[in-house]
C-alpha cells in the first residue's frame, strides 16, 4: 500500500489503499486547498518527475531542493559543525 502525499503541502501521510478524504494540514483555515480540491500522490510517482539537488549554500552549510519546485517549497539545511 502506498503512502499518499498531499500536493498542496507535501505532507506524507500512513499507508492505505486509498488517499486520505482530506489532508488536516491544508483543512487549517490559515492553508488552503485549491479550487479543483484536494490531490493527491506517492513517492513513486514523484520520483517520476522530480529530484532532489544538493548545494553548497555556504562553507559548512548545505541545502536540500525538490526539483522542479514541490507543494508550498520548503527545503532542509544542514549545519554542519566540528561535533557533527
Amino acid at each position: 500500500m502506498p503512502n499518499y502525499i498531499c500536493m498542496t503541502c507535501g505532507v506524507q501521510y500512513a499507508e492505505s489503499a486509498t488517499p486520505p478524504a482530506h489532508c488536516p494540514i491544508c483543512a487549517d483555515e490559515r492553508q488552503y486547498v485549491k479550487a479543483s480540491g484536494q490531490q493527491w500522490t506517492t513517492l513513486d510517482d514523484l520520483r517520476k518527475r522530480y529530484h532532489n539537488e544538493i548545494r553548497t549554500v555556504e562553507p559548512n552549510l548545505t541545502g536540500i531542493a525538490t526539483v522542479p519546485g514541490f507543494t508550498i517549497g520548503q527545503r532542509p539545511l544542514l549545519i554542519q559543525t566540528p561535533n557533527g
